[in-house]
């Protein structure tokens, strides 16, 4: 029995492109690269996005929201408390933005869709809102982004996708989850994805990552703004994923990490082939 593959591609930070076996596509936090220094790839460059997640709201993962969701009618997901924001900034088709909350289960005509309550990293000891109020976030960020970068430091949403072949996909971000406490381990062992998007962080060391995705028990996990891991440590991606699969495989865990070469497309099936 053959079925067409889900093909996955990353662009950078915690951008991807999933196309689905039905052949349509998920851009998942669009932005290719707010410094502007990419050359390899544009906007133009995406192959589809008819829906696009929004983990949350922070420039470096809402940049090119404006011109994809145009460009191909999207259906945008975000959360509720940062809709607002995400309309003012991004000038979306009223009826094409969803302002979703925790534990909601949206029925698809491609999949379906449910929602739960994330936490971004840590962002610090200090007071957020009064210092990033009437600032910029960072040097590349624009000031009329402002609101949706403080909106996206408190609200973040995860996500499970379940195609219409029974392919679980999710995507989760935050940090160690010794620094959360909500049940998403619990939920997902109920859920039981296949694929999972989990951010990787430069907070935590990479057999402390390779134990926090094996509560998840997927076939496979893609990392999630891995160039942080290039800028704030020691080793390179590279390194991360060997010693995050080195430990998989010590605990005995099924679970592998891929190191998806930036814009080339990987393929993921789950056949079964009968041999001649």
């Amino acid at each position: 029995m053959r079925t067409n593959p889900i093909k996955i591609r990353y662009i950078n930070y915690a951008c991807y492109e999933i196309i689905l076996p039905n052949g349509k596509e998920i851009v998942i936090d669009p932005c290719i690269d707010y410094t502007g220094k990419n050359t390899e790839f544009t906007r133009d460059d995406f192959n589809g996005a008819d829906y696009i997640l929004l983990s949350h709201t922070h420039y470096d993962h809402d940049m090119d929201l404006p011109y994809l969701a145009k460009k191909f009618n999207s259906k945008v997901f975000v959360g509720a408390m940062s809709a607002i924001c995400e309309l003012r900034y991004s000038d979306i088709v009223f009826d094409n933005i969803y302002p979703v909350y925790p534990s909601e289960v949206y029925e698809l005509e491609d999949f379906t869709l449910e929602v739960f309550r994330g936490k971004h990293t840590f962002l610090g000891k200090q007071n957020y809102m009064s210092n990033r109020e009437g600032k910029v976030l960072n040097e590349y960020f624009p000031e009329n982004h402002n609101m949706s970068d403080i909106m996206g430091g408190i609200e973040y949403m995860d996500y499970l996708i379940t195609t219409k072949e029974n392919t679980r996909i999710f995507i989760n971000g935050g940090g160690p989850n010794w620094m959360f406490h909500n049940n998403i381990f619990t939920t997902m062992k109920e859920k039981n994805p296949n694929i999972v998007f989990r951010q990787s962080s430069s907070k935590y060391t990479p057999e402390e990552f390779a134990h926090t995705v094996d509560k998840f028990h997927p076939q496979l996990v893609f990392p999630l703004h891995q160039d942080g891991v290039a800028r704030k440590t020691d080793f390179t991606i590279n390194e991360y994923v060997e010693r995050v699969n080195a430990e998989l495989k010590k605990i005995g865990s099924s679970t592998v990490m891929v190191n998806p070469t930036p814009y080339k497309w990987v393929n993921v099936s789950f056949n079964v082939e009968q041999e001649d």
